[in-house]
């Protein structure tokens, strides 16, 4: 069944313009090193889901704004649709740096452009797994299956 929610929300607020959704669970490692036998011993920090978003071209000067408004502050909290838990998900976010740029300039559209949401801490969603997946201790000792 298809998720019927919409793909992503900042504060609130559903995102207009969406051309392309991108979620990346990103790992983030600390202390990681290969023996001589190739085998890696590291920590895991945890697991960080950055969103990576392509807007369409002819976004019009309301879109633009309202899209700047809401990426252009220092944290908010972004609401999308999670495959790991096939649903929902929200967590803290910041936006990375993008550019604006006029497509037609007599009406007032812009091109395209992309931009990251990079959360500001990691995943704590829990989804559905096997039982038998290896599980992993994270620094501050809690535990996680994956």
């Amino acid at each position: 069944m298809a998720y019927p929610g919409k793909w992503l929300k900042v504060n609130g607020t559903t995102i207009p313009g969406l051309k392309e959704y991108k979620l990346t669970y990103a790992k983030l490692w600390k202390n990681a090193e290969r023996n001589m036998n190739g085998d890696v011993s590291a920590n895991l920090i945890g697991i960080f889901p950055k969103i990576e978003l392509l807007f369409r071209d002819g976004l019009t000067e309301d879109e633009i704004a309202g899209i700047s408004n809401l990426l252009n502050i220092a944290y908010f909290t972004a609401e999308f649709y999670n495959p790991k838990v096939k649903g929902a998900s929200s967590a803290q976010y910041y936006a990375s740096d993008f550019s604006v740029e006029v497509l037609e300039r007599q009406r007032g559209l812009f091109k395209g452009f992309n931009v990251n949401l990079v959360p500001v801490s990691r995943d704590t969603s829990t989804g559905a797994l096997p039982p038998d997946q290896p599980t992993v201790t994270y620094d501050d000792g809690e535990k996680e299956s994956f």
